[in-house]
C-alpha cells in the first residue's frame, strides 16, 4: 500500500492505492459490521460490480434518436513538434501565448468549424470538429493516454526537423491499442526547404513503427504542413473530414447521459469542476450524474449545477461529441481524469448504488480513515523516530497554531540539514499525478539529501499549509498552476520564513528542485587544478647544512602559487601528493607565484620527499608538479528524474 509522509496530529494526507479504494465499498461502520459482513459472503462487492450496476441503473433508460455527432480530434505527438501551434492554425486563437513555456499543461477540449470557426453556433454539425490538445512532454504520458482511449482521429504531429522521437512512438503505440485511425502531420516544412531528404527520414521512423503512408503503399493519410505559416491547414481540414465520413460516426442524443472525465480541477471562483466530454445522450442542469473508476471502483457524484464551454460561457446542454466543465460534485469528491460518467434518474439511485445512504458513507471514510492513520502512526515511528522524540521532548506539536506557539525556531536535530520538506499544491488532479510520481521516483534510501512531501493537494496555498511547511525542517511549498495569494497569505509566509515558489512549467519545477536538493548535499573536499610545470632538471642546494633536491621547472599551464598543494607525477603515476613548499624561486627572488612560461626552482617543505617505502624521491626531467587547492564543495545529486 502507498502512503506518503507526513501528516499533523490525527489529521494524515494520504495516497489510496488501489487497494484501498476497493475497500471503499466493502468497508461499513462498526454499527452494521455483522449484517454486512453477511451481506459480503453471498454477494462479494467489487469495483467490476459496482460498474456493473450503475450501467443498470443508467442503462434503465436508452436512447432511441440517433444523430450524426463531430468526430473527436486528438492532436499527438513529441514535445515541441508543433501540436499547440496546429491547434492554434486551425482555430485561428491566441491559444499558444496563453500556454505557460509553450507547452500545454493539460488537456484542452475546443470545438472548431471547418468551414467557418467565426460561426460555430450556426455550423451544422457535419462540419464541426472537437479537437483534445495533448500534453506532449514525457511527464504527462498518462494524461495523453487517456486523450487516446476517447478519441475517433489522432492527428500525429512529426517535425520534418527532428523526425520520430519518444513520445511520437508513445502516441503511436497509444493509437494502435485503441484502434484509432491515424493521420500524420508532418510539420515545420518551411525549415526544411533545403533538405528534403528529412521527409525520407520521418518516412522511415514511421514505418519502423509499422505506420506506412497513402504514397508508399499503405493506408495512412499525410499531409505536409506548416503550423506556424498556415501552410497545409486547408489539406488536413479535408483529410479529417474525409476521414470522418467514412467512421460514420451517430449516437443518441436521448435517453441517459454517458461520457468520460477529461480532466478535474478545483476552480477559485467555482470550486469543484471536471471536464466531461458526452459520448452519448444530451446533458443538462440538474441532470444526476454518478462516475466511478473501473480499476479501484473509486465513486464520486453530483447533481449538475451549471455548465460552461471552452470559453467559459455559461451554456444549457452538451450533445453527443461535445464536452463542458461541469460544477457541482458532492461531498468533496472529485473523480479522475479518465473516469467513466452516467446519468442517473434520481439521487436515491446514487445511494443505491453502495447500499447506504450518506450516513454511512461518512461512517466508511472515517472507518478508513482510522486503519489509515494506524498504519501511517507504524511508517511514521520508524521513518521519524529520531526527530519526533526531539520535537516531543521540545515540546513542538505537529499542528501549531498561531496563538498558541511563538515564531521560535524550530529545534534542530542530527541530520536535518540535509533535509527538504516540501508541501505541494496543483490545479488538476492530472498535473498533481505526474508530480506525485516524480517525487516517488527521487532515491531516498540512498541519498544523502533526503526529500520529504510532508503535504500534497489541490487548490490555493493556505494559512494552514504555511503552518505544516514551518514544522520541518527547510520547509517550502511548491506550487503547480496556482496563482492566488493574497497579501495576508504573502506576509504570513515571509514571518514563518517559508519560501513559495510558484512554477507553471514542469520541468522548470524539477530544475528548481534538482537545485534545492543539490545544495542540501553535505560537502567534500575537490581538488582545483591551478596550474601545471614541467621538471626541466633536478639540482642540489645546501640547506641550513643540508644538500636538499630542487626542481628546476617551467610552469606550462596556469599559474603556480607557493601556498597552494603539489603532487608529483611520473610517466603518468602519482608518485606523491598533498606537497606543501617551503621555496619557490624565480632566479635568486623568492616569489609566492609564478606564471605560465615562467622557469622557477621549487623545493618541498622538509626538504625531501617520501613515498610510501620511506625512501627518497628524487626529481627527474619531465615530471609534472600538478599545483592544486582542495576547495569544499557538495557532493553531487544522483537524481536523474526520467523524462527530464
Amino acid at each position: 500500500m502507498q502512503i506518503r509522509p507526513l501528516s499533523l496530529s490525527m489529521r494524515i494526507y494520504f495516497r489510496l492505492s488501489s487497494s484501498m479504494r476497493a475497500a471503499l465499498t466493502k468497508s461499513y461502520s462498526t454499527k452494521f459490521k455483522n449484517d454486512i459482513e453477511n451481506h459480503h459472503q453471498q454477494d462479494q462487492i467489487t469495483a467490476e460490480s459496482i460498474v456493473e450496476r450503475i450501467k443498470n441503473y443508467s442503462q434503465l433508460k436508452q436512447g432511441k434518436e440517433f444523430r450524426i455527432r463531430p468526430p473527436i480530434v486528438t492532436i499527438m505527438g513529441h514535445v515541441d513538434h508543433g501540436k499547440t501551434t496546429l491547434l492554434d492554425s486551425i482555430r485561428k486563437s491566441e491559444l499558444v501565448k496563453q500556454e505557460h513555456g509553450g507547452i500545454t499543461q493539460h488537456i484542452g477540449a475546443f470545438v472548431v468549424s471547418l468551414q467557418d470557426d467565426k460561426n460555430i453556433r450556426q455550423s451544422r454539425i457535419e462540419d464541426l470538429v472537437v479537437f483534445l490538445d495533448t500534453p506532449g512532454h514525457k511527464a504527462f504520458s498518462s494524461m495523453r493516454e487517456r486523450g487516446a482511449l476517447v478519441t475517433d482521429i489522432i492527428v500525429l504531429v512529426v517535425a520534418a526537423d527532428d523526425g520520430v522521437m519518444e513520445q511520437t512512438i508513445e502516441s503511436i503505440s497509444f493509437a494502435q491499442k485503441s484502434q484509432v485511425p491515424i493521420i500524420v502531420a508532418i510539420n515545420k516544412i518551411d525549415k526544411i526547404q533545403n533538405n528534403p531528404d528529412l521527409i525520407e527520414n520521418v518516412k522511415f521512423g514511421l514505418k519502423s513503427q509499422g505506420i506506412v503512408l497513402e504514397e508508399d503503399g499503405g493506408d495512412i493519410q499525410s499531409i505536409k504542413i506548416s503550423a506556424l505559416k498556415g501552410e497545409g491547414i486547408y489539406e488536413l481540414k479535408e483529410a479529417i473530414i474525409a476521414l470522418a465520413e467514412t467512421l460514420e460516426l451517430r449516437a443518441p442524443i436521448d435517453g441517459n447521459v454517458e461520457g468520460s472525465i477529461i480532466e478535474s480541477s478545483i476552480h477559485p471562483h467555482r470550486g469543484r469542476l471536471t471536464t466531461i466530454l458526452v459520448q452519448q445522450g444530451t446533458l443538462k442542469r440538474s441532470d444526476i450524474l454518478i462516475s466511478t473508476n473501473s480499476r479501484n471502483g473509486n465513486v464520486s457524484w453530483a447533481k449538475v449545477r451549471a455548465m460552461f464551454d471552452e470559453y467559459g460561457q455559461v451554456i444549457n446542454e452538451v450533445q453527443p461529441g461535445f464536452s463542458a466543465q461541469v460544477i457541482g460534485w458532492r461531498d468533496d469528491t472529485l473523480p479522475d481524469a479518465g473516469d467513466q460518467v452516467w446519468q442517473f434518474n434520481s439521487e436515491k439511485q446514487v445511494r443505491d448504488i453502495l447500499g447506504m445512504s450518506k450516513e454511512l458513507e461518512r461512517q466508511i471514510r472515517l472507518s478508513i480513515d482510522a486503519k489509515a492513520i494506524e498504519q501511517k502512526r507504524e511508517e511514521h515511528d520508524t521513518v521519524y523516530k529520531t526527530e519526533l522524540a526531539a520535537r516531543r521532548e521540545a515540546g513542538i506539536r505537529y499542528k501549531r497554531k498561531r496563538s498558541s506557539i511563538p515564531r521560535t525556531k524550530l529545534i534542530q536535530t542530527e541530520g536535518d540539514e540535509f533535509k527538504t520538506s516540501i508541501v505541494l499544491k496543483a490545479d488538476v488532479n492530472g498535473s498533481l499525478e505526474v508530480l506525485l510520481d516524480l517525487f516517488d521516483s527521487y532515491p531516498n534510501e540512498t541519498s544523502p539529501a533526503k526529500l520529504n512531501l510532508i503535504h500534497y493537494g489541490l487548490g490555493n496555498v493556505t494559512e494552514n499549509d504555511i503552518e505544516l511547511a514551518s514544522c520541518f525542517p527547510n520547509g517550502m511549498i511548491y506550487t503547480f498552476n496556482v496563482g492566488v495569494f493574497t497579501p495576508a497569505l504573502l506576509k504570513h509566509a515571509k514571518e514563518l520564513n517559508i519560501p513559495i515558489k510558484r512554477f507553471n512549467v514542469i520541468y522548470h519545477l524539477v530544475d528548481h528542485l534538482k537545485e534545492t536538493l543539490q545544495e542540501r548535499m553535505p560537502f567534500v573536499d575537490k581538488e582545483e587544478i591551478l596550474g601545471e610545470a614541467i621538471v626541466i632538471q633536478e639540482f642540489v642546494v645546501n640547506d641550513k647544512k643540508k644538500k636538499v633536491p630542487v626542481a628546476g621547472s617551467r610552469c606550462s599551464k596556469g599559474i603556480l602559487k607557493k601556498n597552494a598543494l603539489y603532487k608529483l607525477i611520473r610517466n603518468g603515476h602519482i608518485i606523491a601528493k598533498d606537497l606543501k613548499l617551503s621555496s619557490m624561486r624565480h632566479h635568486k627572488d623568492e616569489v609566492d607565484t609564478i606564471k605560465k612560461d615562467f622557469d622557477c626552482g621549487l623545493m618541498i617543505a622538509d626538504n625531501i620527499i617520501s613515498n610510501k617505502s620511506g625512501q627518497v624521491i628524487r626529481f627527474q626531467s619531465q615530471d609534472l608538479l600538478i599545483c592544486y587547492q582542495l576547495v569544499n564543495v557538495h557532493l553531487p545529486l544522483q537524481w536523474k528524474p526520467k523524462g527530464f
